[in-house]
């Protein structure tokens, strides 16, 4: 009750704060120009059709078809954007649906919505309100991965639009969507939610299948409501810059790692009675959370460079409480430039996290749901894209190198677009996955494809 009680006494204290802020300070001239027009309904979209060859002989098709309606008038849209996608957790999706208001300084956005926040190039730290579909692990872009969230969203712009407040109220919280099926068409990207425990090791005591034991995993979780944001972000002297707060929950699960590791190493059957029970007594749960973020964009001499740092600060203050994560800072920092050779573009970021009082993770033992056997609390990822182009840009090859620099697994993806028509592209592209099992990327070191697909916008 208090805790319910301090979020709807926050909330209308961030509205007030808000609001208040949009008469101080600024200058309240609008940059918005009316224009006379009557309403507009148009729809675009993309489709995918793509064909992937697998390491092991697997071959797969799949098709992505997204679908975007949109109807405008003078002051405000709606907007839906409609996503299918064979094979994936949830084949039909309404990605997005909403009505977005303008009047004047504001822009009042009421619906389902998916938004990136923060300077990196599709890798952030401060971006928290979306989870994301890992259907297909990470192989489709960034925003691609992102799931709708309901939302209210308060936009107040000054200074001519140079500077934005951005106010966020979603009244649900959204997990990850893992993949679940180890014969979809996408191809077998399933994803232990236990970092303690294999799937195999619990298939073997239950009789289930590792998609039957996701979705048992899923169904045990308890309901979460309610995150609020804020984000104010400006432009100075050629420096874009922001700060961001987040009131949510971490979307890495948590759970009596010591409740689990006893029920595997008894070794008994567990039943599907036995198995919820077992469930239930781990203490399945996500960790509450404020976020607090800085993000950092602008040219240095050559180079486009970015930054993002964030502190996430859960319950667990002095870090001795073995079922709920440490407090951690992460981080995001790079850029990229042209270099002097044919139309060559280098993109280099480097991100990762660090675990605060890890001092404490030792003390508490194995049975500590972040203990690590090496002691290193920190993680760093390295990714290194190069993009050329040709014939008029009708050809681009690009490489991508995503390294973790502590486990010293990677995946390497070399790709070539060649635009047919200005509608049309055919893209081909080889995907290598290398590591240790229990690594992110050498979990799936017998997942290698090669790919072929048109995409046709229309």
């Amino acid at each position: 009750m208090l805790k319910k009680a301090y979020l709807y006494f926050s909330i209308t204290a961030l509205l007030i704060l808000f609001f208040s802020l949009s008469i101080m300070a600024f200058e309240s001239d609008s940059f918005f120009t009316e224009e006379e027009q009557g309403p507009e309904f148009s729809y675009s979209g993309e489709l995918f059709p793509e064909y992937r060859l697998f390491s092991d002989d697997d071959n797969q098709g799949n098709i992505d078809l997204d679908l975007e309606l949109a109807y405008q008038t003078d002051n405000y849209d709606l907007k839906a954007l409609i996503d299918y996608t064979t094979g994936a957790r949830k084949e039909f999706d309404l990605a997005e649906a909403f009505v977005q208001y303008y009047a004047g300084e504001y822009q009042i956005l009421l619906g389902k919505k998916r938004l990136v926040w923060g300077k990196g190039d599709k890798v952030h730290v401060v971006d928290q309100i979306n989870a994301e579909d890992m259907s297909d692990f990470v192989n489709p872009d960034y925003l691609d991965r992102q799931l709708g969230e309901e939302m209210l969203k308060i936009d107040r712009y000054f200074r001519d639009g140079q500077a934005l407040l951005e106010f966020v109220y979603t009244p649900e919280f959204t997990a990850h969507r893992l993949a679940d099926d180890s014969d979809s068409e996408l191809g077998n990207w399933v994803i232990n939610p236990f970092a303690s425990v294999s799937l195999e090791d619990i298939s073997s005591l239950t009789g289930y299948s590792q998609s039957r034991i996701i979705h048992k995993v899923e169904d045990a979780f308890p309901d979460y409501n309610n995150q609020l944001a804020l984000r104010f972000t400006d432009s100075r002297q050629g420096i874009d810059y922001g700060f961001t707060y987040y009131h949510g929950y971490l979307r890495d699960p948590s759970y009596d790692k010591a409740v689990l590791l006893s029920a595997v190493g008894n070794s008994a059957q567990l039943d599907s009675d036995k198995f919820e029970e077992l469930l239930t007594a781990a203490d399945l749960h996500y960790d509450e959370v404020d976020m607090l973020g800085a993000e950092l964009a602008t040219v240095w001499r050559t180079i486009n460079t970015r930054f993002e740092l964030a502190y996430f600060r859960t319950d667990d203050i002095s870090g001795n409480d073995p079922v709920v994560r440490n407090n951690k800072i992460a981080w995001v920092i790079g850029g990229d430039r042209d270099l002097p050779i044919s139309n060559l573009n280098l993109n280099v970021q480097f991100t990762g996290q660090k675990i605060l009082d890890s001092a404490e993770i030792k003390d508490s033992g194995i049975s500590d749901l972040e203990y690590n056997d090496d002691g290193d609390y920190t993680t760093n990822r390295l990714i290194v894209k190069l993009e050329d182009s040709y014939q008029n840009e009708t050809v681009v090859p690009e490489l991508t190198w995503i390294y973790n620099l502590e486990d010293e697994d990677y995946s390497l993806e070399s790709k070539l677009d060649y635009k047919l028509q200005d509608d049309l592209h055919l893209e081909l592209a080889h995907k290598i996955f290398s590591g240790d099992a229990g690594t992110t990327f050498g979990q799936f070191k017998d997942n290698d494809f090669t790919s072929l697909g048109l995409r046709y916008s229309f």
